[in-house]
């Protein structure tokens, strides 16, 4: 047998195992699919989509730093989850670097484009959070220049992500996610200054109902799937 019929036939009784409901027995499969064959984009990473499962992130990242190297095309999947990851920890820094990695390779790439707009978002709502707590009000105004900032590098990323989903008819649940996200940004902007009333009244024609939905918080997107 050639590798590659092996690797198909590894995935086959990993599958065979997922449908039986024997976890124990899919998890050794893929341990041994991805020593024999690395550069497989099923093992590795599902073994990362189970890591995350179980709440262990750190092994997680040591097996997508494997898959990452193995697989370096397929970093719009394997770089976004990465991200996503870092995100979740709070290193926003580092979650951008890998987003950014996704994007270089594949400008394209839906999960990074959306994930990079996400953590500008989140550490935009962070600010706001913690500079409504603050009372000096030199510190509240350099506040809110960052914050109006972080709001302003997630609207590239956001409104390609949503123009991506329109151009390729995607699900209208998908497409209303990204329009709430825009309607969200476009909303904060507006009230810190900066005047985005025409885009968000557009946005919100295009929600229909669901415009009466209060702009909420956006949370971190726990992208366990490669």
């Amino acid at each position: 047998n050639s590798a590659y019929q092996e690797s198909d036939i590894y995935e086959l009784i990993a599958s065979e195992y997922i449908q039986q409901g024997d976890t124990a027995k899919y998890i050794e499969t893929l341990y041994e699919g991805a020593e024999k064959f690395p550069k497989s984009k099923y093992f590795t990473p599902n073994l990362v989509n189970v890591f995350i499962r179980q709440g262990d992130n750190q092994k997680a990242m040591e097996y997508l730093d494997e898959a990452i190297k193995n697989d370096p095309s397929n970093a719009c999947d394997l770089n976004s989850v990465k991200g996503a990851l870092l995100a979740e920890k709070g290193d926003f820094a580092a979650a951008e670097e890998e987003y950014n990695k996704a994007l270089t390779q594949d400008p394209n790439c839906e999960r990074a484009l959306e994930a990079l707009a996400v953590n500008f978002i989140l550490q935009a709502q962070n600010l706001k959070e913690k500079t409504a707590t603050m009372s000096d009000r030199k510190l509240q105004l350099e506040n809110d220049k960052k914050t109006v900032d972080f709001y302003q590098r997630a609207l590239p990323h956001l409104e390609k992500f949503t123009k991506s989903l329109k151009d390729r008819t995607a699900d209208k649940t998908e497409i209303d996610g990204a329009l709430m996200k825009l309607r969200n940004v476009y909303y904060n902007l507006s009230m810190m200054g900066v005047d985005k009333s025409a885009q968000l009244k557009q946005v919100e024609a295009e929600l229909g109902p669901l415009r009466g939905r209060p702009v909420s918080g956006i949370e971190q997107d726990r992208i366990a799937r490669c």
